[in-house]
């Protein structure tokens, strides 16, 4: 019987093997049998564990992890993943006990909506969840765009990393009240000090004037192993409501492509749900397409429910 409890530092090598373990087979039948899963670098596991330790836990069987679970919260949202349970260790409930634990400590804040993003092309994992009380939105599209020569009228913006502290509150709090008003209590504090404390790459400003209308984490080290000469990737991003035009939007995403090209990146991808329609088709219109895509769910009542906006909210509720 296998024994659910909190994660500590010490496990963290033991979960690279089992998600490296739980998802090699999809990962051969994408690129062959010859090619095996990479392993997530240590620094990954370690930060995506640090945005939430309390809400992160494995599984135990005789001193021996086979399984595990990270929860994320961004204030007013949450959600579980990277999640893994051992193949050979896989329906006998230990995936429900994870997955239960994790949702105890996403309800501490009975406001929150509570999701998760899976494969679209994988029924078991779709049938799991939609069990669990989890309902099926919309899509979270990855768009990517190669990275030639940057646009004439490109621009840097202020990076997080260069900021003085007293300047980083004063960011911080101007963007949790921007934030707040694409979703009430969303706040994305956490995935801007994380990224820039363990080295992942950088967050990137936008002001009007001298305040924060928005901001674009942007990872520029791989998340595995042998993996650094990947794309860039917009982790997290978002624009105040009433700042949202293209102007805007075109300066982040601009900021965006310039810190990538620098960093020897030569293609971006940002990821945006489809709910955002706006966004979305600006991003196509601006020469992005669509690399892949993940089914985005939510527990049943911790939402309004599905609708659509002109919103520019950037993310994925993955680990």
């Amino acid at each position: 019987m296998s024994t659910v409890r909190a994660m500590g530092e010490d496990d963290l090598d033991a979960v690279r093997r089992v998600e490296a373990s739980t998802f090699g087979a999809w990962w051969k039948g994408l690129h062959g049998d010859a090619e095996a899963l990479p392993v997530r670098t240590r620094t990954n596991v370690l930060a995506c564990r640090e945005k939430d330790p309390e809400g992160c836990f494995a599984a135990e069987e005789e001193g021996r992890v086979v399984g595990f679970i990270f929860s994320r919260t961004w204030g007013g949202v949450g959600w579980f993943g990277t999640f893994s349970v051992l193949p050979e260790r896989q329906g006998q409930g230990i995936g429900k006990r994870l997955i239960a634990a994790s949702l105890d400590y996403l309800r501490q804040d009975s406001s929150r909506a509570i999701g998760l993003e899976t494969m679209p092309e994988s029924p078991y994992n779709l049938g799991l969840y939609l069990k669990l009380g989890f309902q099926v939105r919309m899509l979270t599209l990855a768009l990517g765009k190669g990275l030639g020569q940057p646009a004439g009228d490109e621009a840097a913006l202020p990076r997080w990393s260069q900021a003085d502290p007293q300047t980083q509150e004063r960011w911080l709090a101007e963007l949790r009240e921007a934030s707040g008003r694409t979703h009430p209590g969303l706040d994305y504090s956490k995935e801007i000090s994380v990224t820039t404390r363990y080295g992942q790459g950088d967050a990137l400003v936008l002001l009007q004037g001298a305040r924060a209308i928005g901001m674009a984490t942007l990872w520029l080290s791989g998340s595995r192993e042998g993996s650094g000469d990947g794309p860039g990737t917009v982790q997290a991003g978002f624009l105040h409501p009433t700042h949202t035009d293209a102007d805007s939007f075109r300066r982040l995403l601009q900021g965006c492509e310039a810190l990538a090209r620098a960093h020897g990146k030569q293609q971006l991808i940002v990821p945006v749900n489809a709910r955002h329609t706006w966004a979305v088709e600006q991003l196509l219109h601006w020469g992005y397409r669509v690399q892949r895509a993940m089914v985005r769910m939510v527990l049943k009542g911790t939402d309004a429910g599905p609708r659509i906006d002109a919103c520019v909210d950037l993310g994925r509720w993955a680990g």
